[in-house]
């Protein structure tokens, strides 16, 4: 997986990546935070491990489609 920055930095009119939380983190933290308040509810029940492992899934489909979704726009320019 890349390691593109989630919070790149604009600087000269160019996006640089900065240390700190890669885009793939981003995503897995934001699909733990959903999966995390909705466990317990409707009687379905995440563990820790559960929804780490799950949201890790989703955010390497995320970053999958992103790239494809990249690739795409990039040969639709040539």
């Amino acid at each position: 997986m890349s390691n593109i920055s989630a919070f790149p930095i604009n600087t000269n009119g160019n996006m640089e990546s900065s240390a700190g939380m890669t885009l793939r983190d981003y995503f897995a933290a934001q699909i733990a935070a959903g999966l995390a308040a909705y466990s317990g509810t409707e009687g379905i029940s995440f563990s820790p491990y559960n929804i780490a492992g799950r949201s890790y899934e989703v955010a390497d489909a995320m970053m999958k489609a992103r790239k494809e979704l990249e690739d795409k726009n990039n040969a639709d320019d040539d």
